[in-house]
């Protein structure tokens, strides 16, 4: 045993032990009492690396690591990438409001306020489509920085504000995906439906009857439609009033972030229909074109406003609702038939 103590091998084995779960720590004792009965060299480094791949391959060992690894890669990707930014006060601005999103998804990750997630495949699913959707804004964002306006009040006002709107909003998404939420399953269903539901009507609209208007008034319109639906299928399904209230918010928060990227593809990319025509004394229509698919971004910035607001809203609601942790056993079974 004294031979296998300190040496490479072992030394790898130790760090595989500790990634295993506690419930699989056994696994851990046996591998290294194996490895010290193994002669030093290549065999053992073979046996040392046959453990670590059947372990890597556990779901619970990839959770854990997975994360930061994953973590890790983005930050030094976008270090990379943002070497183009040539005002350093931007560039590092981003990196900060990255590791804070970054920061707050692994929060959300541990006992607590905000995690872990629900067992259920609807706590599961809402939490990571809002994850994305959020990190997608915070990358539409990021690779905008500098081109558009001042870098200097884009660091001074425009990041700070744009990344405490995110942060509250994946902090109620995290908030109400929780474990112990005070929301079932078929509630937030029906909060992330009507949002995906009101998202698309807006859509719709839109590529029907072009171009899309300069306003938010048709957006704030479809959301609150989104809100009564919710509470409208809540009542007839008699759930409580903390339900109801929490999977209104979820509408409110998941809409207009919804329809806030709608807008950045389609005036980004959309056809020339689509786009009203925002500047006529542009010289020329290609500049018009141009200078028009900036513009009508604009007016939208307000949809950040409602979802943040309404998320920050959500994230009080929801950890004021929370379960007692007592009663986490008996709803294990009515969230695992969800």
């Amino acid at each position: 045993m004294s031979r296998a103590r300190g040496d490479g091998a072992d030394r790898l084995l130790a760090l595989v032990a500790w990634l295993l779960p506690a419930g699989r720590r056994d696994w851990g004792r046996a591998m290294r009492a194996e490895s010290a009965a193994i002669e030093p060299g290549r065999e053992r480094w073979g046996h040392a690396l046959g453990c670590m791949r059947v372990v890597l391959a556990q779901p619970a060992v990839l959770r854990t690591v997975g994360y930061p690894l994953l973590a890790a890669a983005v930050l030094a990707g976008v270090l990379r990438w943002s070497g183009g930014i040539g005002y350093a006060p931007l560039r590092w601005g981003i990196m900060g409001a990255l590791a804070l999103l970054l920061g707050v998804a692994w929060w959300g990750r541990r006992p607590g306020m905000l995690g872990p997630v629900g067992a259920g495949r609807t706590a599961r699913a809402v939490r990571a489509g809002g994850a994305c959707l959020v990190g997608a804004l915070a990358a539409a964002f990021a690779s905008t920085a500098g081109s558009h306006g001042s870098p200097r009040e884009q660091a001074m006002v425009g990041l700070p504000v744009f990344a405490l709107v995110l942060t509250c909003c994946l902090l109620g998404i995290l908030t109400v995906t929780a474990e112990r939420a005070g929301v079932s399953g078929p509630a937030l269903g029906t909060g992330a439906a009507a949002s995906l539901a009101a998202a698309a009507w807006w859509l719709t609209t839109q590529l029907v009857f072009p171009p899309m208007p300069a306003s938010v008034g048709g957006a704030v319109v479809v959301t609150g439609f989104g809100i009564g639906a919710v509470v409208f299928i809540g009542a007839r399904r008699d759930d409580g009033t903390q339900e109801t209230l929490l999977a209104a918010l979820c509408v409110s928060v998941l809409t207009p972030l919804l329809i806030f990227a709608q807008v950045l593809v389609l005036s980004g990319y959309g056809p020339a229909r689509l786009i009203p025509n925002l500047v006529p004394a542009a010289l020329s229509p290609a500049d018009n074109l141009a200078n028009s698919r900036i513009e009508v971004q604009d007016p939208y910035v307000a949809l950040l406003f409602l979802a943040g607001l309404a998320a920050l809203v959500l994230t009080f609601a929801g950890v004021a609702g929370r379960r007692p942790a007592e009663r986490q056993d008996l709803d294990f079974i009515k969230v695992r038939d969800e």
